[in-house]
């Protein structure tokens, strides 16, 4: 029950007041989504395994940025996998099913998704429409393992539900328009200030923050920073960057990771922490670039017949002549030819039924590099450009 797709815009809407309880609960989690949030507590005595697995998950950050890429009206709402962009995210070993534990797929419940195999759930997940029995275990037969249900907010994973869904990019189906993404997901904290609204409590929060990071208590400002995402609260790339650095300081650096990662995709490339935040993020997660290579080898093997094209250099406009500018301009050209080629390549092979899913979803996750790629030589050769008949 896991399937890929590709959207690159979203939405706002403001968030509701979720996260705090009369007592803390390490059963319960906030989800904090676009369209709104909702309350999920785990069933950690019927689904042990998978209760710890999602929320060893949630505690290292990796739901924030990921979306609902497959949502059927009456049937589930599912997500866990993969960002905006729809690049899969690396996962933990997968989780022995649990599906006869008595916990029956009805409406509201959340439940493991995986592939035909019984056992291969990892971080993916669906919310329940409607009562589903067939996805129960029968007799022999494994069923879709519950290890939770939604206890408020029903209503925004119905609205998650009725938005239109269709095709994007080499994907046929299901994705919903606008996409939704998960914005954060903690677990519920204990109510910090109960007679404040939650804009209050937001700027309370963050105050707080402020001073403990000023103070150099890296251990209150981490907890405070686990309460402000219970509460939904709201992340510039500023606030983003404080968090990665404190997470860091205690030693949460899977969590500081997701954190930078998120500080990236929305913060100014030309700000003076951009650099410092890319830096950190490649010193905390060093075996990155080893999966990195592992991919593109195997990648490589799979896609034999997909010419990888060489991106051309971009002159400093500062410094070049016509010749320099003309010749690049052709060269551009060219390279967005071979590249287009090579995304129809790939598309082929995440779409080819006899290709394995794991090898789909690299091919996918190379497909959407390509396109980031593209966009971001055409916009340096534009500026370029723009800048060289500037100065003429």
């Amino acid at each position: 029950m896991q399937q890929n797709m590709r959207l690159r815009h979203a939405f706002y809407v403001s968030l509701m007041a979720l996260g705090y309880a009369g007592s803390a609960s390490a059963t319960d989690v906030t989800v904090c989504t676009d369209l709104g949030n909702f309350a999920i507590e785990l069933l950690d005595q019927q689904s042990p395994a998978h209760a710890a697995n999602f929320l060893d998950y949630v505690d290292r950050g990796y739901y924030m940025g990921t979306v609902f890429h497959r949502v059927i009206g009456g049937f589930m709402v599912q997500g866990g996998g993969y960002t905006r962009e729809f690049r899969n995210k690396i996962t933990s070993d997968p989780v022995m099913n649990e599906s006869k534990n008595g916990i029956g797929n009805s409406r509201g419940t959340v439940a493991a998704a995986r592939t035909g195999d019984p056992h291969s759930a990892t971080s993916q997940f669906f919310v329940n429409l409607e009562n589903n029995p067939s996805l129960n275990a029968s007799g022999d037969d494994w069923g879709y393992s519950v290890f939770g249900q939604v206890t408020q907010g029903m209503d925004v994973v119905d609205a998650i539900a009725a938005l239109p869904t269709g095709p994007d990019g080499p994907f046929p189906t299901d994705v919903t328009d606008p996409l939704v993404a998960i914005t954060s997901m903690a677990r519920v904290v204990d109510q910090i200030y109960p007679t404040l609204s939650a804009d209050e409590r937001y700027a309370a929060l963050q105050q707080d923050i402020e001073t403990a990071v000023a103070a150099g208590d890296n251990d209150e400002a981490a907890d405070l920073f686990s309460a402000y995402r219970a509460a939904c609260g709201e992340f510039g790339p500023e606030l983003l960057y404080t968090e990665a650095n404190v997470l860091a300081a205690v030693g949460r650096n899977a969590a500081a990771v997701e954190t930078l990662g998120e500080y990236l995709r929305v913060a100014d490339n030309t700000s003076e922490t951009y650099l410092e935040a890319l830096s950190l993020s490649r010193t905390l997660d060093p075996g990155a670039v080893e999966e990195a290579s592992a991919d593109e080898q195997r990648l490589a093997e799979l896609a034999e017949d997909c010419v990888l094209p060489s991106q051309p250099t971009i002159p400093d406009a500062n410094s070049a002549v016509v010749e320099d500018m003309v010749a690049t301009q052709g060269s551009v050209v060219a390279y967005m030819e071979a590249s287009n080629t090579l995304l129809e390549c790939l598309e082929e092979i995440a779409e080819d039924d006899d290709v394995e899913e794991d090898d789909q979803e690299l091919a996918v996750d190379a497909y959407n590099t390509e396109v980031e790629t593209q966009e971001a030589l055409a916009e340096e050769w534009n500026t370029q450009r723009q800048l060289f008949l500037s100065l003429q």
